[in-house]
């Protein structure tokens, strides 16, 4: 299968306080960990899966946000850009394009960050740290408000640019 999700150790009766503590561990380790956020149903409607990094704020940047791809394509993207934020190749912020993994990108920007992001607000602090959505083209290199809408595939986090 994919590489172990830590989310399931919560399962598994650790509690948040050792959970946070792992991702911290994380961070020191590889510079940033990533949090894959499974979809869900409730009574809002539904909530399509999405993935996250936890650390980058410790560089500088931005956290980064992909939604409606896969863990394995996702975590891809999100290591990419990481490594690129890592080494100084990339300052991410609203508005910049660039590739990662394949994928062509747009980020923009996340304004609630921390109602959606709630493994940075534990580590960070609500309001301590900033977030973007990497937006990849589909195969006909559109973004999701482009041509015919496609944001049931990929939700949009933020105000899309014009």
């Amino acid at each position: 299968g994919e590489g172990g999700g830590v989310m399931c150790k919560m399962c598994r009766g650790f509690g948040v306080d050792n959970y946070i503590d792992d991702v911290r561990a994380t961070i020191e380790t590889f510079g940033w960990a990533l949090q894959y956020v499974e979809s869900e149903v409730d009574r809002d409607g539904v909530h399509p899966a999405f993935c996250y990094t936890v650390g980058l704020t410790d560089l500088g940047s931005p956290e980064i946000v992909v939604t409606g791809r896969g863990p394995r394509e996702s975590s891809m993207i999100l290591n990419a850009l990481g490594t690129s934020v890592a080494s100084g190749m990339l300052e991410i912020e609203s508005g910049i394009g660039c590739a990662a993994a394949g994928f062509d990108l747009l980020a923009i920007d996340v304004p609630d960050c921390a109602d959606i992001l709630y493994v940075a607000s534990d580590v960070y602090g609500t309001g301590r740290f900033s977030a973007v959505q990497a937006v990849w083209r589909d195969l006909e290199g559109a973004l999701p408000w482009e041509g015919i809408p496609s944001t049931v595939v990929q939700p949009i986090l933020g105000p899309v640019p014009f």
